[in-house]
C-alpha cells in the first residue's frame, strides 16, 4: 500500500485511524482517564502488544461504571470494528487511508445511540448474540508506529497533542488543506465552505437513502417493460390499418365482445395508457435514484397506480403502492429534501 505517512514515517492503517480519531477530537484514555459520552480511543494494544488487537474505541455504557469498547482491526487493507456487548460488527475496505477514522467513529457513533435506545425500553443481548460477534486477529502495526507510540506513552503523554505539535506532514495538515476540515462532528473530514456532509450519507440515513436508490432502479426497469408492451401494441395497431380493414380501423360492425378485442381502438388505447405508465415511472424512477422531488414522485406513483394506467392494477398498483408505503417513512422528507445541499448544523 504507496499512501503518504499518517504520524511521523508511519503509513499504516493503524496511524491513519488514530490520526482520524484524534482529528475528530476525541480523547485519548490509553493512560487512563474517564471516557466521555462521545467516545475515546485507547491505543494500548498497538504499542504494548504489536495492533494485532486493534485500536480500542470506547463509549459509556448502559449500567453506570460500564464501558463498551468497539475494537478496530486492522487486517490488511481492510479495518474489522466489533464490539461484542453492542451487538456491532462491520468491515470497511476501499475507503481512502485519510477518511477510515472518520467513517469508523461515524458509525460505531449512530449505532452507540440505537443501541442505548434500545436498551432503555427493555432490550438485552443474550449471550449467544454476543458471542456470536467474530473476533479477528488482525496485521500487526509497524515497527516506527510502535516505537513512536512507546516513546510518548512512557513520557506520560497522549495523542491529543498531535495536530499542535505537527506530527503529521505538513502539506496534509487540515490548516493546509483550507482550513475546512470537519472536527469533533464525527462525520467524514468534508472540506466545505457553507456546510458539511450530504444527509443521505450519514450512518443513520444511510441504508434508507440506498434502498430508495435500489426502487428507483426497480421503477425504470418496470417502465422499460411497459414501453416494449406500448411497442407491441403499436405494432398490432398498424397492422390492421396496414391490413387497411376499415372495419377495424373506425370500430364499425363490432356485434360482440369478441369483436371489441379485434377493434383497433384497444391496442391504440393500450398503447397510450402504457406510455403513460411508462413516463410517470421513467421520471419517478430517475427523481428517486437523485433523491429530488419527493412531492413530484409520489403523485407520478400515484398516477401509475392508477387501474386504467398500464397494464391495469397487475403492475401499476403493486409496484408504485410499495414505492409509495417506503417513501412514507419519516425519514424521506429530510433525505430527499436535503440529500443534495450540505447542511449548516
Amino acid at each position: 500500500m504507496v499512501i503518504p505517512p499518517a504520524i511521523g514515517a508511519a503509513d499504516d492503517l493503524q496511524a491513519w485511524l488514530l490520526r482520524g480519531f484524534v482529528e475528530a477530537g476525541l480523547p485519548d484514555v490509553t493512560l487512563g482517564g474517564e471516557v466521555p459520552e462521545a467516545g475515546a480511543f485507547n491505543a494500548g494494544s498497538v504499542y504494548m502488544g504489536g495492533g494485532v488487537d486493534g485500536v480500542g474505541l470506547c463509549f459509556p455504557g448502559y449500567d453506570p461504571g460500564e464501558e463498551w469498547v468497539y475494537r478496530c482491526v486492522v487486517a490488511g487493507v481492510s479495518v474489522h470494528v466489533a464490539c461484542p456487548d453492542t451487538l456491532f460488527t462491520h468491515a470497511y475496505a476501499g475507503l481512502a487511508p485519510a477518511a477510515i477514522g472518520a467513517r469508523v467513529l461515524a458509525d460505531a457513533r449512530a449505532h452507540n445511540v440505537a443501541f442505548l435506545a434500545w436498551r432503555g425500553q427493555g432490550g438485552s443481548p443474550s449471550v449467544a448474540e454476543m458471542r456470536a460477534i467474530p473476533q479477528v486477529r488482525g496485521t500487526a502495526a509497524s515497527p516506527g508506529l510502535a516505537r513512536f507510540l512507546e516513546r510518548r506513552y512512557q513520557a506520560g503523554q497522549g495523542l491529543t497533542e498531535g495536530p499542535s505539535q505537527g506530527w503529521w506532514v505538513q502539506e496534509s495538515t487540515p490548516r493546509a488543506l483550507g482550513q475546512g476540515i470537519s472536527a469533533g462532528l464525527g462525520y467524514d473530514p468534508t472540506y466545505r465552505l457553507r456546510g458539511d456532509t450530504p444527509l443521505h450519507d450519514r450512518p443513520e440515513y444511510r441504508e434508507y437513502a440506498a434502498s430508495i436508490r435500489t426502487l428507483g432502479t426497480v421503477m425504470l426497469v418496470t417502465a422499460s417493460m411497459s414501453m416494449l408492451g406500448a411497442g407491441l401494441a403499436l405494432t398490432y395497431a398498424g397492422f390492421n390499418v396496414f391490413k387497411q380493414r376499415a372495419d377495424i380501423i373506425l370500430t364499425r360492425g363490432i356485434s360482440g365482445y369478441g369483436d371489441l378485442l379485434t377493434a383497433n381502438a384497444w391496442p391504440l388505447l393500450g398503447f397510450l395508457t402504457a406510455m403513460v405508465f411508462a413516463i410517470c415511472l421513467i421520471v419517478a424512477g430517475l427523481r428517486m435514484r437523485a433523491l429530488k422531488n419527493l412531492t413530484l414522485v409520489r403523485v407520478l406513483l400515484g398516477v401509475s397506480a392508477v387501474p386504467c394506467s398500464g397494464a391495469c392494477c397487475l403492475v401499476g398498483l403493486p409496484v408504485a403502492g410499495w414505492a409509495l408505503y417506503r417513501l412514507s417513512d419519516e425519514k424521506a422528507a429530510s433525505v430527499f429534501q436535503r440529500s443534495g445541499r450540505s447542511l449548516t448544523g
